[in-house]
């Protein structure tokens, strides 16, 4: 890479703001670590502050005739689309509304163990995204949730929305149960109306106003999701143990080893796949609820007066964004299967009896027994080819029917609406902004490094990456995250700690995967305590302790503690509601569950 284009990189990348210290403190190893990376230069500090709590006082119910009378839609025009009356605000019982905001509030879910549980698995989630924070765009799309609010006569929501973006192309944004919109830089780069950004904020905020996290549909499908992480997880933590394994640690850096080029191609892949599966994760709504969020999207635009233009024009750009996000999830669920494949493929080599047996001669992974390893790598291949379709499909209309039936929705609704003209003032504001500037050329250099990565160019990866600021607290979180992937691949795990304690000092959105990552590679370099320190971080900074104890389980093997693995294994064993833990550590002990359950033979680590 030319220095000048260096250069750029690093001076469009720095949109963080603070004036913390430059580079995390570095850990002596034997290894050399990188000297650390320039700071970046601070920008002037946008304050975005905390949104006020809001009380619930009995049930708010809209007064008589405060809303439109409902109408019928017109069955023909309306096509697939579910809903037979318009407004949908005006139909709704208020009764069941304060209900599900109850529940959102105290973290009950009547039949599904909790939303508490559900919500930690959905949070999980994001917080392994790539997300970070633009204050001077997220004060301008709190004010449209604001205004989103004053149109809603049922019960309020706990919190007006943090918005949080997500340096990707895909052409998408999320709500998270915890009252959390994430915006994929995609789709703002991609909107050449306000109405496009306006309706996808109102239809994610629809979301939360119906409570249909609270749903058991949408828990199931975290669930789910949470399960298919965590067979992609166990996959790349195999792979990283052969690597750090004693004389399987010699193997794997053989060129001309075929275990080598497995070893070295899952571990890459698997984390490849993690990112491609968080690309195609959603929340398991089912097409009556993705219906409901369109609707009172439409309810909410004109309750506010926003901007949505004349009926021809807004409904011709809600198609061709309807389009556009529909094509954005299918070229990524397309990307995932085919890494899909390719991890399977390396799985698949791995658990080749004649290479388990090889590697399993030496280290400590020797202790379990060539039998046991084969049943190992037998088990996560026999896994891995379902972990797409663990995630679920896009349950949108296909854009015209979309489009089509919020039409007739919007005709028997609102006849005589007449909502303000779409100038694209909105997105003009946001696109004329120094901070979406430095965000977009970020997000585009973020995504090359991260792809040099996954081919394992590591060199060129550290090189991008460290023009983007990793090695300092003050670039987002998942620069170092995959700077530190990259330096562990390498075999530079200086380096590799360098950039995790970055990460997690930093002023980021922190990120749950950088926690799980560095405390494996301490474990796999014997570093017991090292490892126990990020574990105990990572739990309190996520306040989240189940989520770890597969971790720990491994680090108590690690150090020889054999009685306290099992004490932790049995309480894994324990938790209710979030199925994907106590999975994840039979994954991290299987000689526990072989003893318990079936002493002659293997069970697998996880199940279907």
């Amino acid at each position: 890479m030319k220095t000048g284009t260096i250069l750029a990189m690093a001076g469009a990348a720095m949109f963080m703001f603070g004036t913390g210290a430059d580079a995390a403190p570095k850990k002596k190893r034997s290894a050399t670590a990188a000297p650390a990376a320039p700071a970046p230069a601070p920008q002037p500090a946008v304050f975005v502050p905390e949104p006020p709590f809001v009380p619930l006082n009995g049930c708010p119910a809209p007064g008589a005739g405060t809303l439109p009378a409902a109408q019928k839609l017109d069955k023909k025009a309306k096509g697939k689309f579910s809903l037979t009356k318009a407004p949908l605000i005006a139909t709704l019982p208020a009764a069941e509304v304060c209900a599900n905001n109850q529940r959102m509030r105290s973290g009950g879910v009547a039949g599904e163990a909790s939303l508490g549980l559900s919500a930690q698995v959905m949070n999980t989630r994001s917080a392994r995204l790539d997300l970070f924070a633009m204050p001077a765009t997220e004060l301008e799309l709190r004010a449209v949730l604001d205004r989103f609010a004053k149109a809603w006569p049922y019960a309020p929501l706990e919190r007006t929305p943090k918005i949080l973006f997500r340096a990707s192309d895909a052409y998408e944004a999320q709500a998270l149960p915890d009252n959390t919109i994430v915006v994929s830089l995609g789709l703002l780069e991609a909107a050449e109306s306000d109405s496009e950004v306006l309706f996808v904020l109102a239809h994610e905020y629809a979301h939360l106003l119906l409570g249909h996290f609270t749903k058991a549909e949408a828990i199931s499908g975290a669930k789910k999701s949470a399960t298919a992480i965590s067979q992609v997880y166990q996959v790349g933590s195999f792979a990283n143990s052969l690597r750090g394994s004693g004389s399987v640690s010699g193997a794997l850096s053989n060129a001309q080893s075929g275990a080598a080029r497995s070893g070295r191609d899952a571990a890459r892949l698997s984390e490849a796949l993690t990112f491609a599966v968080d690309d195609i994760v959603a929340p398991s709504w089912n097409r009556d609820q993705e219906d409901q969020a369109d609707a009172l999207a439409i309810d909410l635009l004109i309750g506010s007066n926003m901007t949505i233009d004349t009926y021809a024009n807004v409904f011709a750009r809600l198609q061709k964004a309807f389009e556009a996000e529909k094509a954005s999830r299918d070229k990524r669920e397309a990307l995932a299967n085919t890494l899909q494949d390719s991890l399977t493929s390396s799985v698949k080599s791995m658990a080749n009896a004649g290479t388990v047996t090889s590697l399993a001669t030496g280290g400590s992974i020797s202790a379990l027994g060539t039998n046991l390893l084969k049943g190992t790598g037998s088990s996560l291949l026999n896994n891995i080819g379902s972990v797409t379709k663990a995630v679920g499909g896009d349950t949108h209309l296909p854009p015209e029917e979309r489009r089509k039936g919020l039409a007739a929705y919007y005709q028997a609704g609102y006849p005589t609406a007449d909502p303000p003209i779409d100038t694209g003032a909105m997105i003009g504001r946001i696109k004329a902004n120094p901070e979406f500037n430095r965000a977009t050329m970020l997000k585009a250099n973020y995504i090359r490094a991260r792809q040099s990565y996954f081919d394992g160019n590591y060199g060129g990866a550290d090189q991008q990456l460290r023009a983007l600021g990793a090695g300092t607290r003050q670039t987002p979180t998942f620069v170092n995250y995959v700077a530190g992937l990259s330096a562990r691949d390498a075999g530079n795990t200086a380096m590799a700690a360098s950039y995790f304690d970055a990460g997690r000092s930093g002023s980021g959105v922190q990120n749950l995967q950088l926690y799980e990552s560095y405390a494996e590679m301490e474990i796999n370099t014997r570093d017991t305590a090292a490892a126990e320190a990020v574990i105990g971080d990572g739990v309190a900074k996520f306040k989240d302790p189940d989520h770890f104890k597969s971790i720990e389980i491994k680090r108590e093997l690690a150090s020889g503690d054999a009685a306290g693995a099992q004490a932790t294994y049995g309480q894994c064993m324990a938790v209710k509601g979030r199925d994907y833990i106590p999975e994840r550590c039979k994954a991290a002990m299987p000689q526990a569950a072989q003893a318990k359950k079936n002493p002659l033979g293997i069970d697998l680590p996880f199940g279907n």
